[in-house]
């Protein structure tokens, strides 16, 4: 190739490249880009602040704010107002609209220019963390506990517990180790209610957000705390790590299944379970455990019953069909199968026979061995009045004629 074909090339290939640059769409919003500053304020629950301060060369229309918590689909997206020369604000009422606790917050602005062009600012992000305490914080990993009433003896027996409750959960089922967890503790159910949204659902007294693997629990002090302790922490735990190895798929696991095994790995079993059962059998209100596939009911006395069925059916899945019998449960609802259908491809037998056999053998027992009806304690005081009264009175009436024979019996 000689020297003016070289030439050539090069000639074409810079003037391509000033054509290209040329045809690029242009900002005309303003000669530099435009910086946003922004800032959040909130009060946990109640209300929060966002502002921001647009520099640019051209004076600001309107703008819309993007509101997005971590895990959810949901955007809120609402108009900001806007004073010059470039502020902008927006309020939210947290009591009415709440944020996901202990979430990372995304947000950003679409803002208008007076000439018409539009520009979308980068998003920023905060932790939404309940404020109203001063929250103390001791780590062993995986664990990290966030407390705010106790002394550090009391955090440290929380974290004992959850590594207790990990260990345990893997004897039930072979789960990985959680990669990290974080504790909220609350002092009393009360504070730790208008935490959550859990409208109406009074007697929630500890919530696992697995997918953002956090436990957020009330353990009040008092005699029971370790107790109670030992029971709410595994409990959420469960939920957590079955969440790490059926990922999206944990939302297919029925609500009987999923509250049944974080039942299974508390440390200290609640003993009302079985009389919340007895109660029910006894007064016929035993609830359908193929009814509790997809939800609890969200009264106090409904969802009470529910767990403890939940419970101790999965206690007697356990001890029927073994560890491998859940494993092969909880794979068959990771891979996609329905409630019925999935127990049984499993157990070999459909949810209502298993739950009829369970009622047989752990609560319907043998006449013989059974103590009489409450009821008939009246009739039983009649019949000992009316046979047992006679029947005493003959006994001692021939008593005394034997005494008679045997004396009449000594003076011959």
């Amino acid at each position: 190739m000689n020297l003016h074909s070289i030439l050539w090339r090069i000639g074409f290939s810079l003037l391509l490249a000033v054509t290209t640059i040329g045809l690029q769409p242009t900002n005309r919003v303003q000669a530099g880009i435009p910086v946003v500053e922004a800032n959040v304020q909130f009060t946990f629950g109640r209300q929060i602040d966002f502002t921001a301060q647009v520099t640019a060369d051209l004076p600001v229309k309107d703008a819309v704010i993007f509101v997005q918590s971590q895990g959810e689909n949901h955007t809120i997206v609402e108009t900001a107002y806007v004073a010059p020369p470039g502020e902008i604000k927006y309020s939210q009422d947290l009591s009415t609209r709440p944020l996901r606790a202990f979430a990372n917050i995304d947000y950003w602005f679409k803002v208008g220019f007076e000439d018409g062009t539009t520009f979308t600012s980068d998003h920023f992000t905060f932790f939404y963390v309940d404020n109203r305490f001063l929250w103390q914080t001791l780590e062993s990993k995986p664990f990290r506990l966030h407390w705010y009433q106790g002394d550090i003896a009391f955090a440290q027996g929380v974290l004992d517990v959850a590594k207790a409750g990990q260990a345990h959960i893997q004897e039930i089922l072979p789960l990985p180790a959680p990669s990290e967890v974080n504790l909220y503790v609350y002092a009393s159910m009360e504070e730790m209610q208008t935490t959550l949204r859990l409208a109406g659902q009074i007697w929630v007294a500890g919530h696992a957000d697995p997918d953002l693997r956090i436990i957020v629990a009330a353990i009040p002090a008092g005699p029971e705390q370790h107790l109670i302790t030992e029971q709410r922490i595994p409990h959420e735990l469960m939920h957590i790590m079955l969440y790490q190895v059926m990922g999206n798929s944990y939302t297919n696991l029925p609500a009987w299944l999923n509250e049944g095994l974080a039942s299974m790995a508390e440390l200290s079993f609640n003993p009302d379970y079985n009389i919340s059962l007895e109660d029910a059998i006894r007064e016929d209100r035993l609830i359908a455990i193929q009814s509790l596939c997809s939800k609890f009911p969200v009264d106090a006395a409904g969802a009470s019953l529910s767990y403890a069925e939940s419970a101790l059916f999965t206690f007697y899945l356990y001890r029927t069909f073994g560890t491998s019998g859940l494993e092969t449960l909880v794979a068959n609802y990771a891979n996609g199968m329905g409630c019925d259908e999935s127990v049984q491809s499993a157990l070999g037998k459909p949810l209502t026979e298993l739950q009829a056999q369970w009622i047989k053998d752990d609560f319907r027992k043998p006449v013989s061995d059974s103590k009489p009806p409450q009821e008939l304690g009246p009739w039983f005081i009649i019949l000992v009045i009316v046979i047992g009264i006679p029947l005493g009175l003959m006994l001692v009436s021939l008593r005394k004629d034997k005494k008679k024979v045997v004396k009449g019996a000594g003076l011959k």
